[in-house]
């Protein structure tokens, strides 16, 4: 699900804490889905930062905060959040264009 963060509390304050640009991809070792989205979105040229939610307490507080559900979850700037992975609502995002 893409869209806008409009709560008030600490998913909005983390997000407007965060760069326009800044994107920050939650995931877990044992999550599939993880490493499959960090590795299109490297093969996209997006730069990212990879949290683990299993092993930095930090992360796993942010993800929470968040309303993390599942991983991977991806937050882009202070403006969308993509949970799950959706390989061709990642390349919309991003605008690759193609077949």
């Amino acid at each position: 699900m893409i869209g806008s963060i409009a709560a008030i509390g600490l998913a909005s304050r983390y997000l407007l804490e965060m760069g326009d640009t800044e994107a920050i991809l939650y995931g877990s070792a044992a999550s599939g889905e993880s490493t499959a989205m960090a590795a299109l979105l490297n093969e996209l040229g997006v730069k990212f930062e990879y949290r683990a939610i299993d092993s930095d307490p930090a992360a796993m507080r942010e993800w929470e905060q968040l309303d993390g559900e599942r991983v991977p979850m991806l937050r882009m700037g202070n403006h969308a959040i993509l949970r799950g992975f959706d390989q061709i609502k990642l390349q919309q995002l991003f605008g690759w264009v193609g077949c």
